[in-house]
C-alpha cells in the first residue's frame, strides 16, 4: 500500500461503516447478476459506493486515483498476458495448428479416455507454461471440440480441462500466482512449491480417478466415430493443409518455458511464428492473419464459395483474437479499482478484524485464513488481491501456532488460485466461460467437476488439524519470526 500520501485528516472506519460498505458491495454485485446486466457494471457501482465511504473517512479522489493507478500498474503484466493469449489463439487457428490437433485427436484418442486425456494434456501444458489460461486456451479448446464431436458431456470436459490447468498454475515455477503467494507470505518459491505438493498431489490423484471413471461410463457402444465427429474431420480436412511443421510454435513455447524465458515475449514470438506458418503452409492471406490475431479467426474468411460450413465447425474455428479478451480485462480494471479503494481506505482490514481475533489453535487459524481468502477473492474477482491481503494479515497467527510461512503461502493458493475458477464473476471463471463456452454452475456447468477448489482447502484444513505437512516451527523459530514481524510493523508505522 502506498505510504507517500499520508494526510492527517483520515480516520479509520468503524466496524459498522466497514460492514455496511462490504454488504453494499455484495448486494450491488449480486443484484447486477440477478438482473442479467454485465458484471463489470456491478463492480463499477460497487467501486462508486466504496469511494463514497472513503470520502466519508477523509480521503480525497486524488489520493484514491493515485493508489488505483499504482495498483493497476502492478497488474500490467497480467493484462498483457491476457491480450497475448487472445492473439496466440487466433494465430494458432489461422496457422491450422488447432484444427490439425482436433483432426488427429479424433483418430488417436480413445473415447473412454477422453476426459482423462484432456486432464493430463492440460496438466502438462499448464505446468510447462505456468499459465492455466494458455493451457485452457490452446489444449482446452481442442479438447472441447473433441467432446462436441463425440457427444460427450461438455461440463465434465470443461471440468477436466480446468482441473488440469489449475494444477499447473498452482505448482509451476513459471506461474505468476506461484511466485506471488510466497512473496506475500514472506517465504521462497521452492519452499512454497514443496509445501503445495501436500494438498495438490492428493487432489490431482482424486481428479485422475474421477475422470477415468466418468470416461468409462460415457464410452460409446460401437467404436465407429459419431457422425458429428466425421463431419468435423471432413470439413477441417477440406479447409486446411496438414503438416507436422505446424507444431513448431508449440515446441518453441515449451522450450522457452523450460528455459525460464519471460512469458510475454515468448507468446508474442509464437504468435508471429503461427501467423507466418498460416501464410506459408495454408497459403492464406497476410491480412487475414493480422485480423485473426487482433479480432479473432473467422471460418468464413477461408471458406470457398458454395461450401456449406457445419455449425460445430464454425463454433470451433470462430474464436481468439486480442479483442476477445476485452471483457475479462475490464473485470480486472474494475475489480482492482474497487479493492484498492476498500484496502486503501482500511475498510477491508476492519471488516476482517473479528476473524483474526482469537486464533489460538491451528485449525482456527487455517479455517479463518481460508474463509478470508475466499471472501476477499469473491469481492476482488481475482486471486492476487486475496494473496496480498491475507498473506499479510495472517502471518502472525500462523507463526504463533507453529505453522511456517510456506504453509500460509500454500493456503493462499489452495483457496485463491483454485476457487477463482468457480466463483462466476472472477476473471478466471469468466475466461473459462468465454474460451470453452460452458457455464460455471447450473445445468451443464463445469464447477462440480473441477475437483481442486473443493479438495485442496479440505486437505489443507485436515493437515493443519493433524499437524502434518505444515512446515512446523520450533519454539525458538517462533520467537525469532515474531520478533522480525514486530520490527517490520514498527518500521512501517514510523514511515
Amino acid at each position: 500500500m502506498s505510504h507517500h500520501i499520508q494526510h492527517h485528516h483520515h480516520r479509520k472506519p468503524t466496524a459498522t461503516e466497514a460492514y455496511v460498505c462490504i454488504a453494499l458491495v455484495g448486494i450491488l454485485i449480486v443484484a447486477t447478476l440477478l438482473v442479467g446486466a454485465p458484471i463489470q457494471f456491478g463492480i463499477l457501482l460497487a467501486t462508486a459506493a466504496s469511494f463514497l465511504m472513503a470520502l466519508r473517512l477523509g480521503f480525497s479522489w486524488e489520493e484514491m486515483e493515485l493508489a488505483i493507478c499504482e495498483r493497476l500498474g502492478r497488474m500490467g503484466s497480467t493484462m498483457l498476458i491476457m491480450w497475448l493469449i487472445g492473439m496466440l489463439l487466433g494465430a494458432m487457428l489461422f496457422s491450422g495448428l488447432i484444427p490439425m490437433l482436433v483432426y488427429y485427436g479424433f483418430q488417436l484418442i480413445d473415447p473412454r479416455f477422453l476426459y482423462l486425456g484432456a486432464f493430463l494434456s492440460c496438466t502438462i501444458m499448464s505446468t510447462m507454461t505456468g499459465s492455466s489460461w494458455s493451457a485452457a486456451g490452446t489444449a482446452g479448446v481442442v479438447c472441447i471440440a473433441l467432446a462436441q464431436g463425440h457427444h460427450a458431456d461438455l461440463g465434465i470436459m470443461a471440468g477436466a480441462i480446468i482441473a488440469g490447468s489449475v494444477f499447473g498454475d498452482k505448482i509451476s515455477p513459471m506461474s505468476e500466482t506461484t511466485n506471488l503467494a510466497p512473496a506475500c507470505a514472506g517465504t521462497d518459491l521452492w519452499s512454497h512449491i514443496r509445501s503445495q505438493l501436500w494438498t495438490t498431489i492428493p487432489a490431482w490423484i482424486l481428479a485422475a480417478i474421477l475422470f477415468t471413471m466418468l470416461g468409462m461410463e460415457f464410452a460409446p457402444a460401437s467404436n465407429a466415430l459419431p457422425e458429428t465427429a466425421q463431419i468435423i474431420m471432413e470439413q477441417l480436412d477440406a479447409l486446411f493443409v496438414w503438416n507436422p511443421v505446424l507444431l513448431l510454435p508449440v515446441a518453441v513455447l515449451l522450450i522457452l518455458a523450460l528455459l525460464k524465458k519471460p512469458v510475454i515475449p515468448t507468446m508474442l514470438l509464437c504468435s508471429l511464428l503461427s501467423l507466418a506458418l498460416g501464410c506459408l503452409v495454408q497459403g492464406f492471406d497476410v491480412s487475414l492473419g493480422c485480423n485473426a490475431a487482433i479480432t479473432g479467426f473467422t471460418a468464413d474468411s477461408i471458406v470457398p464459395a458454395g461450401f456449406q460450413l457445419d455449425e460445430t465447425v464454425a463454433y470451433i474455428l470462430n474464436r481468439g483474437g486480442m479483442t476477445s479478451m476485452v471483457s475479462i480485462i475490464l473485470v480486472c480494471f474494475c475489480g482492482f479499482s474497487m479493492t484498492t479503494v476498500l484496502t486503501h481506505g482500511g475498510i477491508l482490514e476492519k471488516a476482517i478484524e473479528p476473524l483474526a481475533r482469537n486464533l489460538n489453535t491451528r485449525w482456527k487459524t487455517m479455517l479463518t485464513a481460508e474463509i478470508a481468502t475466499l471472501v476477499t477473492l469473491s469481492m476482488g474477482g481475482i486471486s492476487y488481491v486475496s494473496s496480498v491481503f491475507v498473506g499479510e494479515a495472517w502471518q502472525k497467527p500462523f507463526i504463533q501456532n507453529g505453522m511456517g510461512r510456506p504453509c500460509l503461502s500454500r493456503t493462499l493458493e489452495d483457496v485463491g488460485t483454485c476457487a477463482a475458477a468457480v466463483v462466476p464473476w472472477c476473471s478466471s471463471a469468466m475466461f473459462y466461460v468465454e474460451t470453452l463456452g460452458v457455464p460455471v454452475w447450473g445445468p451443464g456447468g463445469f464447477a462440480p467437476y473441477t475437483v481442486l477448489p473443493f479438495v485442496c482447502p479440505i486437505a489443507a484444513f485436515l493437515l493443519a488439524w493433524f499437524g502434518i505437512g505444515i512446515s512446523k516451527l520450533t519454539p525458538e523459530e517462533i520467537a525469532e519470526e515474531l520478533k522480525d514481524i514486530t520490527e517490520e510493523e514498527e518500521e512501517a508505522f514510523l514511515e
